[in-house]
């Protein structure tokens, strides 16, 4: 490829998006493709202060702390990652900020302000699934961040936002997949994923330059 392709995969606590992202990236190495596999909060000392700072940082201060992390991990890794023709999957980006910030009580339009400065995946997937399965999920793996607790309604209230902000993405011109997990393996999400990023490389390798 003479241009890398942006993933972005985001979706409830608990529902499965970094192991997801990891056997996606496997299945689209199989297939002969460079792919990277990335995630927000990032790794660098910013964004392990997002990551783990929830409890310290809210509402704006949060949302900035959030925006500053991306605007350096894109100049750092996923921009670079592009550049070289590697298909970026990166596990929570711009749908994540307007869900968690949002029900953080940030107003919508101050997250989409900050949203514009960050450069549009090529494609957002968003995975739902049962909201309380999802958070049982995240209780197991263990909390590291106040929005990964709640009980039943604190869940439901998640996904309906990541409903509502999928809608709003594609309004906006964002490229977007929903996509309901049900009863599917991570294997089985990853290869159906798989086979929608080939089928979109294909169509815009055909389609050539506009």
């Amino acid at each position: 490829m003479s241009a890398g392709y942006f993933v972005a995969i985001d979706g409830p606590s608990g529902i499965g998006k970094t192991t997801v992202t990891a056997a996606l990236v496997h299945r689209l190495a199989q297939a002969g493709l460079p792919a990277l596999a990335t995630k927000e909060p990032s790794t660098s000392p910013l964004g392990n202060l997002v990551r783990f700072g929830t409890d310290d940082y809210r509402g704006l201060a949060l949302a900035c702390l959030v925006a500053a992390d991306r605007d350096q991990h894109l100049d750092t890794d996923i921009r670079p990652a592009l550049a070289r023709g590697a298909i970026v999957i990166c596990d929570r980006y711009i749908a994540s900020t307007l869900v968690l910030q949002r029900l953080d009580g940030v107003p919508a339009g101050f997250l989409w302000a900050l949203a514009e400065q960050a450069d549009r995946p090529d494609l957002t997937v968003i995975l739902l699934g049962e909201p309380t399965r999802s958070r049982e999920r995240a209780a197991q793996r263990g909390h590291y961040s106040r929005f990964h607790g709640g009980g039943p309604e604190a869940a439901l209230a998640e996904a309906a936002t990541y409903r509502n902000v999928a809608a709003e993405l594609h309004a906006a011109g964002y490229p977007v997949l929903v996509h309901d997990i049900g009863a599917q393996s991570a294997a089985e999400v990853a290869a159906f994923l798989a086979d929608s990023v080939l089928t979109r490389l294909a169509g815009s390798a055909t389609a050539g330059p506009s």
